[in-house]
């Protein structure tokens, strides 16, 4: 064999490897796009979230996840998003160009990362998107509690802050703040507010979350 095609060959042989989700994982989970969505005129999503697993005895669960992104229409391709070893939920956002994971690294945190659309499966996560601090930060404003109770949920693993839906139009997101009955001298079972992605600020104003939420229709209804 020349040189040339042995070069060639371990080229393609690393190529195969280094392809996700990676040797050894298994696919536990895969979310594809909505199609009635697309079929009442919304736009058309080629996105495929899949999770994968492999074991890992050194890891929380003895095992670790991939989240990947697949093409509806090529399968075959795909793209890394996330590892996570815990626990770690992906949504698209209606018009797929954003995804939310409600990422829980350890026990009494979730904290909402979000992810913009680059191109294609391309999604690269914006830092300075801070759901979590901001989401309780407003929360305490909100409610004039003193800052000794902040003491007590902005740490890590102190206080949940999950995305539960996204708007319509997709810029914003409803999400839910939760805090343990550990003794702390405040417990919370779901208070929710608003995450506007066009401002980065939390509010508990619906009327960011509704936007885009009506659309013209073609008919009247029969008056009778």
């Amino acid at each position: 064999m020349s040189k040339v095609a042995t070069l060639l060959l371990c080229i393609f042989a690393g190529a195969c490897l280094a392809a996700e989700p990676g040797a050894g994982y298994e696919l536990i989970q895969q979310t594809k796009p909505e199609d009635q969505s697309e079929f009442f005129g919304g736009p058309h999503i080629d996105t495929v979230i899949e999770v994968y697993s492999k074991p890992a005895p050194e890891k929380f669960f003895g095992k670790s996840f991939k989240i990947v992104l697949s093409s509806l229409a090529d399968p075959s391709r795909k793209e890394l998003l996330f590892e996570y070893e815990r626990a770690a939920v992906a949504s698209l956002s209606p018009d797929g160009k954003w995804i939310v994971i409600n990422d829980r690294p350890f026990r009494g945190e979730c904290n909402p990362r979000l992810f913009k659309k680059e191109a294609d499966l391309k999604f690269t996560e914006a830092n300075n998107a801070n759901i979590r601090k901001k989401a309780i930060e407003f929360f305490l404003r909100y409610n004039k509690y003193p800052k000794k109770i902040g003491e007590h949920m902005l740490p890590a693993g102190a206080c949940f802050v999950e995305s539960v839906l996204w708007a319509d139009d997709s810029k914003s997101l409803l999400l839910r703040l939760s805090k343990g009955q550990t003794g702390e001298p405040l417990w919370i079972d779901s208070w929710r507010c608003v995450y506007d992605l066009t401002t980065g600020k939390v509010s508990t104003d619906l009327d960011v979350l509704n936007r885009g939420a009506i659309q013209p229709g073609k008919y009247l209804a029969p008056a009778n």
